[in-house]
């Protein structure tokens, strides 16, 4: 018999990571097929994708409703601990 299957985990990835990196993929097909001039480095053409996907994330929550509707509503499911005090004194007061 195996052992039972554990679920797996879900890795949480960075969106603007994965948006730079489609960014980039499109940035090279469109910069190294063409023929002919200077060509940048890629190592320029990864800093320039990471700077439009992060100005493209800030713009989006700026300017797209459902962007900001999803964004409002994941602040209010969330549970803010800054302000709650925890009593652990432990029977009865002196």
């Amino acid at each position: 018999m195996s052992a039972p299957d554990k679920p797996k985990q879900e890795i949480q990835l960075d969106p603007t990571e994965v948006l730079a990196q489609k960014l980039y993929i499109e940035l090279c097909g469109r910069v190294y097929s063409v023929s002919g001039g200077e060509k940048p480095q890629p190592k320029m053409l990864a800093q320039m994708s990471f700077k439009l996907a992060e100005v493209f994330q800030a713009a989006n929550y700026e300017f797209n409703p459902t962007a900001i509707a999803a964004r409002e509503a994941r602040a209010k499911a969330s549970v803010n601990l800054d302000n709650v005090q925890i009593d652990f004194s432990v029977g009865k007061p002196k």
